[in-house]
C-alpha cells in the first residue's frame, strides 16, 4: 500500500508510480519461486470477451501467449471484474517471462528490471464495462431556442442533483484510503459512484432540444463509465496493481468528464435570445 502513495506524491505519474510498484512488490525471490512451480499454466484474458478486439489488444493477447499463457477458452475469467482481479498474475506473468529472458541472457540488473517494469506499466489497461446511452435513447424536441436551452439547462441542473451530496473530491477520498486503511473512505467512494449513476439515470429522462442531443448523450455516458470506475477503485483498493491500472483509467474518465461539461457550457454559450 505504500507503494500507492508514490501515485499521489510523485509527478511521474501512473506509468512511473507502477514501475516503481512491480520493482518493489514483484521480489526475485517472488519470480524464482513461481517458475520453479510445476510450469503451472495460468488461464485470463486481458480483456472482456464482449468487446472488440483492437490492435493493442491483439498485441497484449500475443505477450501472453509467447509467455505460455492460455488466453482463450477460459469464460469464468472473462468478465470485466475477473480481468481486473487478474491484473497481478497478469504483472507477475510477464515479469517471470522478461526474467527469464534476462536470466537466459545474462544481463539481469537492476536498470534491465526498471526498464522491463516500465514496458509492462505502459501496456497495462483495466477494461471497465458500463452503461452506455445513444442518440436514439432520448426524447428530443425541435425546439433549438435560446428559451428553449434555458430550460432544458435548468432541467439537466435538476436531474443533476444527486452530485451536489458528492462534497469531495473522489480522488482525495482514495488517498485517504491508503494513507488510512479506513474502509468508511471506500463507503464514500461507492457512494459517490451511486450518485453519478443516479444523476445520469434521472437526467435520461429528460426531453432533450435536438441539437443538444449529443452533448447529453456524452455527459451521460462519461457519468456512467467515471461511476464504474469508482466502484471498481473501491472493489480492488486491496490489490496495488489493479489499483495502479485503474488509476491510470480513473484519470482518462475524468478527462472525458471535464471534457464532455465543457463541450456542454459551449453549447450553452453559443445560444443568443
Amino acid at each position: 500500500m505504500r507503494v500507492l502513495q508514490q501515485i499521489f506524491r510523485s509527478p511521474l505519474g501512473v506509468t512511473a508510480a507502477l514501475s516503481v510498484a512491480l520493482l518493489l512488490g514483484v521480489s526475485v525471490s517472488q519470480i524464482s519461486s513461481l517458475m520453479q512451480q510445476n510450469q503451472q499454466v495460468l488461464a485470463f484474458v486481458a480483456t472482456p470477451a464482449a468487446q472488440t478486439a483492437t490492435a493493442e489488444g491483439a498485441d497484449w493477447q500475443q505477450e501472453m501467449t509467447l509467455l505460455g499463457l492460455n488466453t482463450e477458452n477460459n469464460p469464468a475469467a472473462t468478465s470485466t471484474a475477473d480481468s481486473i482481479a487478474m491484473i497481478g498474475q497478469i504483472v507477475i506473468a510477464e515479469m517471470v517471462g522478461q526474467y527469464a529472458g534476462m536470466q537466459d541472457r545474462g544481463s539481469y540488473t537492476a536498470e534491465t528490471v526498471q526498464n522491463a517494469s516500465a514496458n509492462i506499466a505502459a501496456n497495462l489497461r483495466a477494461n471497465i464495462l458500463y452503461k452506455t446511452y445513444s442518440t436514439t435513447d432520448f426524447k428530443t424536441d425541435t425546439d433549438i431556442s435560446y428559451d428553449r436551452m434555458l430550460t432544458y439547462r435548468s432541467d439537466l441542473r435538476a436531474a443533476l442533483a444527486p452530485l451536489l451530496q458528492n462534497t469531495g473530491s473522489e480522488l482525495e477520498l482514495y488517498g485517504k484510503y491508503i494513507e488510512t486503511a479506513d474502509a468508511n473512505y471506500l463507503g464514500q467512494l461507492s457512494a459517490a459512484a451511486g450518485n453519478y449513476r443516479a444523476a445520469a439515470e434521472q437526467a435520461a429522462a429528460l426531453t432533450i432540444p435536438r441539437d443538444a442531443v449529443n452533448y447529453h448523450k456524452d455527459i451521460l455516458n462519461a457519468m456512467e463509465q467515471f461511476s464504474a470506475t469508482l466502484d471498481k477503485m473501491a472493489t480492488h483498493a486491496t490489490d496495488p496493481l489493479a489499483s495502479a491500472a485503474l488509476l491510470r483509467t480513473f484519470n482518462q474518465a475524468e478527462t472525458t468528464m471535464y471534457t464532455s461539461f465543457n463541450a456542454l457550457s459551449r453549447y450553452y454559450s453559443q445560444k443568443t435570445p
